[in-house]
């Protein structure tokens, strides 16, 4: 372990104490750049390494990004128990290393999930404010209420801790996929994990329950593609089928346009009177290998922009 919590929490001027965060909480939902990296095989855990020590693990579940260097080990998200052990053997290879600092993007289950494994080895859980409240809301009368582990520290708007060589800084952009994403960087390796923010080529979740934004979300993608350059990796959340979760900032205006896109052929026709189980299936032009529209992706946008 490279720093005590007492000493991240100095270093961290920009983090707070658990606050309350005023939102609606969320109840219990279900769940275009060459790649420089093969999608992994669904269903089978695969540790990648990108730079400077950062990586991406997937088996099942979002994306779970880390740092594992001599100074500290740093976990991004934790999908579900299981997998997370995995995860977890992985990367301390026979070690009893503590975790330096786990991060969760967001609050939902296939991100979160595996906290109960991770924690309790952790010195720091960090998230955004929002995030325990809607974690616990949507954990509300499941099986999993009683093993939920939660951030014991918060940031409102930035989130920042020195690791040795390696610099952890959390930012919070406003809503999104949900209100309370956080975008993770890993400053001098330069790498990005995007969270749910990013669904690289497959149906997003729209968590409107849970505070999100599709026009917001939108603006959110421009912000962080102005922020960083052609050179930082990002990593993300979930990929479909034969595509990676690594890409370029590229990526997060494909993202973008994706949700206009499908705003655009959504609205017009709601407005004719088409529900969103009438529009399930529909193909979004220009987005025809994101796949059919599922209604839980129709039903937010026409929420939100037709007053649905």
């Amino acid at each position: 372990m490279s720093l005590s919590r007492r000493q991240f929490v100095a270093r961290s001027a920009a983090a707070t104490a658990a606050l309350p965060f005023l939102t609606p909480l969320a109840s219990a939902s279900p769940l275009a750049t060459p790649p420089r990296w093969a999608a992994p095989a669904s269903g089978r855990a695969e540790f990648t390494d990108i730079r400077r020590g950062v990586g991406a693990f997937t088996d099942r579940g979002g994306t779970i990004g880390y740092l594992k260097s001599d100074a500290a080990l740093v976990a991004v998200d934790t999908q579900f128990p299981e997998s997370a052990q995995i995860f977890l053997d992985g990367l301390r290879e026979g070690s009893d290393r503590r975790l330096d600092v786990l991060v969760n993007t967001h609050h939902h289950g296939d991100h979160t999930a595996g906290n109960a494994v991770l924690a309790p080895v952790a010195d720091l859980h960090v998230a955004h404010e929002a995030v325990p409240g809607l974690q616990r809301a949507r954990a509300v009368g499941s099986d999993g209420y009683a093993t939920q582990r939660y951030a014991d520290e918060t940031f409102r708007e930035s989130w920042r801790a020195d690791l040795g060589d390696e610099v952890l800084a959390l930012h919070y952009f406003g809503p999104a996929h949900t209100c309370g994403d956080a975008v993770v960087h890993f400053e001098r390796a330069d790498v990005v994990h995007m969270g749910d923010l990013v669904f690289n080529r497959r149906q997003p979740f729209i968590d409107r329950a849970g505070g999100a934004s599709v026009e917001a979300w939108g603006t959110l993608l421009e912000t962080v593609h102005s922020r960083f350059s052609d050179e930082t990796a990002f990593v993300f959340g979930h990929a479909g089928d034969g595509f990676p979760v690594i890409g370029t900032r590229a990526d997060l205006l494909t993202m973008r346009d994706f949700l206009a896109a499908a705003r655009r052929a959504i609205v017009p026709r709601a407005a004719d009177g088409a529900t969103a189980v009438d529009i399930e299936g529909l193909l979004i032009p220009g987005f025809e290998d994101w796949g059919e529209t599922p209604a839980r992706v129709a039903e937010p946008i026409i929420a939100e922009f037709a007053g649905g």
